[in-house]
């Protein structure tokens, strides 16, 4: 089928090129050349003599050939033929399965207009052994390249180990695009952790998009980032249909109340997700609703933590609701919210009903005395929660005593440890804790100073030098330092002693309250400082007031703070040191 130069090519030539493959033509071209094909031809002009001659004179006998030809036979000539077609067609679909995987890798990738380079560059990494390289090392290098980045010596050493940790190094659009090129294809790392990195939306999603491809990942933390709710997005949408990451955390990172609907959608789906990480976001009220028909449905979760999320009234209910149908969550963490009474009544009812939970932290959660005990009556009929973290709570030691006398009324009570913090506490609340140890075993409580039964007043006992000194201070500062000192707050003493919700205490309701926490003040000291914070003349405190107060008390503390004169030396260092001696001599303290 070949055509000779200068000549057209004829229409079954013309057929024979468009079905044909050039590396076939090429093939049949050359067997032409190949001494087989010489001697095919031979055979074939041989034998059309012949037979011309003995048609001419059938009467003379044909003479033998004076030389002998060793013919091929056609059997031969087309398994040779064969044989080299089946390696042209092996070599072509070798060749397409090269193109085919370059073409996924670039799409992995997505690196616009990547092209092949050097490594032997001058960097500091360009020593390293090609052999000893792992691929994800490669293509972080070649994507820093690519995109006129230095890259990061840490990062591409720790692209070799199971745990790759960031902290601290601004990773911009380029650097995060190139981090997770490096991640593609890595099947080394296990623990990601970016730690205040400035990655903002476009840097989540570029590890969202290595967290889709990776089958290796089990822990992610992404951690003050603040990637926000572009970031929450992709994240979920990552997770959504992953098998394999057990653990995230995503601290810091700017998520409020609209936000949640990514991760109720995450759990409704994720069935390999044990350990979730929100702490420190605004997801509020509307946002733990949200969040809480999530809780509801996983089966899978067995680690949530959900504090500083400004989680209160409905947010704060949802979340107990939640509590009381999830039957697989064992440890829950949702300290430094807002709970207060309506949520402490949802827990509480999770108490009665839930049988996983272990270990639940309410710290720092506006709990009150009334808040504690109807956490109180739920634990009662609940016998596996282990721990209880209830630091930070407007509890006074009376409270205290009666948390732990329930604990010794009921031997169903599984806890084994009670933290409440620097919660100050009575001598028998010690003498009781004493005795069950001795019952229990593991048991332990965490509490703050000890307070002795037959402490008294100062206004009831012989006064001491340092004592007289005290009483010619500022009233309103001795009154602050001193709840600062007994770790305890006016507002929630206030609110409190203001039973009738009425928002402001007469003279005797504010003497009795301060009374109650034993201030070192005579009576013509706690006239003094009612008449102080009395503003108005009209015989009470009102909140406002005594929040006035508070405010003038941190102004001037921040402006002794900003001095040049150590604070020993002023007003407030000397109260603090007339106030300790004072304490130290009424109470028995101690600190644990």
């Amino acid at each position: 089928m070949d055509v000779k130069r200068g000549e057209s090519p004829s229409m079954g030539e013309k057929i024979f090129r468009m079905v044909t493959p050039p590396a076939k033509r090429e093939a049949r071209r050359s067997l032409k050349s190949t001494s087989l094909g010489m001697a095919a031809k031979y055979r074939l002009s041989t034998n059309s003599s012949v037979s011309s001659n003995a048609s001419s004179t059938s009467t003379v006998p044909a003479k033998p050939a004076p030389n002998k030809v060793n013919r091929v036979r056609k059997s031969e000539i087309d398994l040779q033929l064969q044989r080299e077609m089946e390696q042209i067609r092996m070599e072509e679909e070798e060749r397409k399965r090269g193109e085919e995987l370059m073409l996924k890798e670039k799409q992995k990738i997505k690196i616009e207009d990547f092209e092949d380079y050097d490594l032997d560059d001058d960097s500091d990494l360009s020593d390293t052994e090609s052999l000893g390289e792992e691929i994800s090392q490669r293509m972080y290098m070649e994507a820093c390249k690519d995109l006129h980045i230095t890259p990061i010596k840490a990062l591409y050493k720790a692209l070799r180990t199971d745990r790759l940790a960031v902290v601290g190094v601004i990773l911009k659009k380029n650097e995060s695009k190139a981090c997770a090129i490096g991640l593609v294809r890595n099947s080394i790392v296990e623990t990601l952790i970016l730690e205040s990195n400035e990655l903002g939306g476009y840097g989540a999603k570029c590890i969202a998009d290595a967290i889709t491809r990776n089958e290796y990942l089990t822990e992610i933390r992404i951690v003050e980032n603040n990637i926000g709710t572009e970031g929450a997005r992709v994240i979920c949408d990552a997770l959504r249909k992953n098998n394999y990451v057990r653990r995230l955390d995503l601290k810091g990172n700017g998520f409020y109340e609209e936000d949640a609907k990514y991760f109720k959608d995450m759990l409704d789906e994720n069935h390999a997700l044990r350990e979730l990480y929100l702490s420190h976001n605004k997801f509020q009220e509307l946002g733990g609703e949200i969040f809480a028909d999530g809780l509801a449905n996983n089966d899978f979760l067995r680690v949530l933590d959900l504090s500083w999320n400004h989680l209160r009234m409905r947010g704060a209910m949802a979340i107990g609701s939640a509590l009381q149908v999830n039957r697989h969550l064992e440890k829950l963490d949702i300290s430094w919210n807002g709970f207060h009474i309506r949520g402490a009544l949802t827990i509480s009812r999770a108490l009665e009903i839930n049988t996983t939970l272990l270990e639940l932290n309410l710290s720092c959660n506006r709990l009150s005395d009334g808040c504690i005990q109807i956490l109180v009556n739920g634990l009662k009929k609940n016998s596996n929660l282990k721990v209880l973290r209830i630091a930070q709570n407007q509890i006074y030691p009376p409270g205290a005593f009666k948390i732990l006398e329930s604990i010794e009324n009921t031997p169903s009570i599984a806890l084994e440890l009670l933290d409440l913090g620097d919660t100050p506490v009575m001598d028998t609340f010690e003498k009781l804790y004493k005795k069950l140890q001795e019952i229990r075993n593991p048991f332990k409580v965490i509490y703050g100073m000890v307070w002795a039964t037959d402490r008294q007043s100062l206004a009831s006992a012989d006064q001491e030098p340092e004592e007289e000194d005290l009483l010619n201070e500022d009233p309103l500062l001795v009154l602050f330092e001193y709840a600062r000192l007994q770790n305890f707050r006016l507002v929630d003493m206030f609110k409190q002693l203001d039973t009738d919700n009425s928002g402001s205490l007469d003279r005797q309701e504010f003497s009795r309250g301060l009374a109650q926490v034993n201030i070192p003040m005579n009576r013509r000291s706690l006239n003094r400082l009612i008449d102080m914070m009395d503003v108005d003349g009209d015989g009470e405190i009102d909140f406002s007031e005594l929040m006035a107060a508070q405010q003038k008390h941190k102004q001037l503390l921040k402006s002794y703070m900003k001095s040049e004169r150590p604070l020993e030396d002023t007003e407030i260092g000397r109260i603090d040191r007339l106030l300790r001696k004072v304490m130290y001599k009424r109470f028995l303290m101690r600190k644990f």
